[in-house]
C-alpha cells in the first residue's frame, strides 16, 4: 500500500514538473524595433543559453547571450539626408543578459558593430509569451525607454 502511495505521489509530482518547463530562448528570432521618431529597424536575433556565458548570470541558469543583426527601414518622417540615405544598411549588436523566470528576458548590448553609426547598442526589458514564440517589450533607446522590440520564433 505504502509503495502505491510513493508511486502515485512520484506520478503526480513529474506530472507537475513537466507543466513547469523553464522557457528557451535559444534560437534564431525576426523582428522589428521602433522609437518615437519613426525610426525602423527589422531585426534577426539569434541567441544561445546556459552556462557557457559567465559573464552573463552570477550563477549561470538563466544566461543568455547572441547577437542582433539590425537593418534599418525607415528613418523617419523627415531625416537628414545623412540618415535618410543609411536605409537598407545593417549593423550588428552583441547582446548578454539574463532570464527571469520564464516571463522576462533582460538582454544588455555590451558591442556595436556599426559602421554607419545608426543604432549602436541599446538594453531590453521583453516580456515572453506564454507559449515560448514570443518576445517583446521595451528598450531603452538612448536613456527614455521608448524604444520597442517585438520578434517572433523564426519558421523551421
Amino acid at each position: 500500500m505504502r509503495k502505491r502511495i510513493v508511486l502515485a505521489g512520484l506520478v503526480l509530482l513529474g506530472g507537475l514538473a513537466s507543466v513547469a518547463q523553464t522557457v528557451n530562448v535559444a534560437g534564431e528570432w525576426r523582428g522589428i524595433w521602433t522609437n518615437p521618431e519613426g525610426m525602423v529597424f527589422s531585426a534577426t536575433m539569434t541567441l544561445q543559453t546556459g552556462k557557457g556565458c559567465k559573464s552573463c548570470a552570477v550563477v549561470g541558469d538563466g544566461a543568455v547571450w547572441g547577437k542582433i543583426v539590425w537593418t534599418l527601414r525607415n528613418a523617419g518622417p523627415n531625416p537628414s539626408p545623412e540618415l535618410a540615405a543609411k536605409v537598407g544598411m545593417t549593423a550588428t549588436e552583441l547582446v548578454k543578459g539574463n532570464l527571469k523566470g520564464d516571463e522576462l528576458l533582460e538582454l544588455n548590448g555590451y558591442e556595436a558593430n556599426d559602421p554607419a553609426q545608426m543604432k549602436g547598442t541599446d538594453q531590453y526589458r521583453l516580456a515572453i509569451s506564454d507559449n515560448g514564440k514570443v518576445v517583446g517589450g521595451i528598450t531603452l533607446n538612448g536613456g527614455s525607454w521608448t524604444g520597442q522590440f517585438i520578434a517572433m520564433r523564426a519558421q523551421p
